[in-house]
């Protein structure tokens, strides 16, 4: 299970979700085996007229909040292809880990240009790559993840439900393992001091993230299932979803010991082994680096630093989205949701 720039936003749902499931006054239903839920409602008509709340697109970097149309508003995630003369060409293809069934095949088709897709995926070193699993089990292990569900109670899917990683000759896992995540917190540790500290709180953070994504969390199962069961409280979860897509940052979901593992320690894996496949694998003509977001504004970076330069401007893609007045939110709780 992979813990990268996705897990922290996915932290920053699940705050949101405490916090509607506690102003809308439902229950978990854990004394004398009784739940309670707030009944779908159906969609009201739309009438406006509605204020412009993004007149832009807010973001920054690969990822973004775009207002659509008058009742219209998505996360977008963004792809750009860089080119040097004499190497292969170099695709950042930006992703989110939940989203539209559409959406991935956007995105599927994008990878299918590609001769080589560098991915991520922060796995356990001791076991069996995923890959190599029957596709059939893997799946339904996917299905059981906190993303999967955190999907499916907001009709949407995962990434990895949706995105098949065919010709596996193609596709080349290229990321850190838990074991070595670990690893460079384990060796701030003995250095001391405050950057001991920083990294002990990182692995607290690494392992909660790992209960709640892995299915574990009994609580939060349960608050999803209820949050199927009510339009109001999955349009709001929805809605504030979109908007995570215009953050400048974290919101504190994660430390900052935590988000430089993520995003920094990640990134320069990637770099070094797209390093290798340009010096060793001269045959290639496209290389995709298939990574969250998040990564490829520094990614994007390095490329720049390695003599790469940008082949048109960024295609963007509606990786979420939401009618927030036909779901019955008002304007104001829309424009507090998405430009706080």
């Amino acid at each position: 299970m992979g813990i990268g720039d996705g897990e922290m936003k996915f932290a920053m749902l699940l705050v949101l979700l405490r916090r509607l499931l506690v102003g809308w006054g439902l229950c978990l239903g854990v004394v004398g085996g009784v739940s309670c839920g707030v009944r779908p409602v159906e969609p009201p008509v739309v009438r406006g007229p509605f204020p412009k709340v993004i007149p832009e697109g807010r973001g920054t970097g690969y990822v973004r909040t775009v207002q659509t149309g008058v009742d219209g508003f998505a996360m977008q995630t963004g792809s750009r292809l860089f080119r040097r003369a004499g190497s292969p060409d170099v695709d950042l293809v930006g992703v989110a880990h939940i989203g539209e069934a559409g959406y991935y095949d956007v995105v599927q088709r994008r990878l299918g240009l590609a001769d080589l897709v560098l991915f991520e995926g922060v796995t356990d070193g001791t076991k069996v790559e995923p890959l190599e699993l029957d596709a059939e089990y893997l799946a339904r292990e996917q299905g059981k993840s906190g993303y999967a569900r955190l999907a499916r109670s907001m009709g949407l899917v995962s990434q990895a439900e949706r995105i098949r990683y065919l010709p596996k000759e193609r596709f080349r896992r290229c990321d850190l393992t838990i074991q070595e995540m670990i690893g460079l917190l384990d060796r701030d540790i003995a250095k001391g001091g405050d950057l001991a500290e920083g990294a002990r709180e990182a692995k607290r953070e690494i392992e909660s993230i790992q209960q709640v994504l892995g299915g574990r969390s009994w609580l939060m199962n349960s608050v999803l299932g209820l949050v199927s069961m009510s339009h109001p409280i999955r349009a709001r979860l929805r809605l504030a979803l979109v908007g995570m897509g215009g953050e400048t940052g974290e919101r504190g979901a994660a430390s900052p010991r935590l988000r430089r593992l993520i995003l920094e320690d990640r990134n320069r894996k990637v770099i070094s082994e797209l390093g290798k496949v340009l010096r060793e694998e001269g045959g290639r003509r496209r290389v995709a680096v298939f990574y969250g977001a998040g990564h490829h504004a520094g990614l994007e970076r390095d490329l720049r630093r390695l003599g790469y330069v940008p082949v048109g401007g960024i295609a963007w893609a509606d990786a979420v989205t939401s009618r927030p007045y036909a779901d019955g939110i008002s304007a104001e709780e829309v424009r507090e949701t998405l430009d706080p």
